[in-house]
């Protein structure tokens, strides 16, 4: 994980906005392009809300310098988006967008918790190991 910036450094807001606005383009690329829906301001903008406050739970917690907690969120993210193309992909007669959608929820907040139940676990570990 050395990729990431140490704890509680500027260069995590950098990985924010850009964190925010990949998910943000990946987003409006699936509803816009793969759905074929037609161009809405409104839904434009509840995209990109979700991509900031998405971005800045997840890269907040890697300020905090819960890198597993990043980790494991940013996996359930890709998996979540992943699985949300795919399910563009079948021909599910209208549910593919709510199933993609759900799809990406579902994984996005099993990613969260599993990263909370990893990073807890390794910090209770390190505090047992001090006393």
């Amino acid at each position: 994980m050395n990729f990431l910036p140490p704890a509680r450094k500027g260069r995590w807001l950098w990985w924010s906005i850009s964190y925010a606005l990949i998910a943000w383009l990946l987003l409006i690329l699936h509803r816009f392009v793969l759905l074929g829906e037609g161009f809405d301001l409104l839904i434009l903008l509840r995209w990109a809300a979700l991509s900031i406050v998405l971005s800045g739970i997840i890269n907040s917690f890697g300020w905090y310098g819960a890198r597993l907690v990043w980790i494991f969120s940013t996996a359930g993210v890709v998996l979540g988006i992943s699985l949300m193309f795919i399910y563009t992909s079948r021909d599910m007669s209208g549910w593919e967008d709510l199933a993609g959608f759900l799809s990406f929820l579902l994984f996005t907040a099993g990613g969260f918790v599993l990263g909370l139940l990893v990073e807890g676990s390794r910090l209770l570990v390190q505090y047992l190991r001090r006393r």
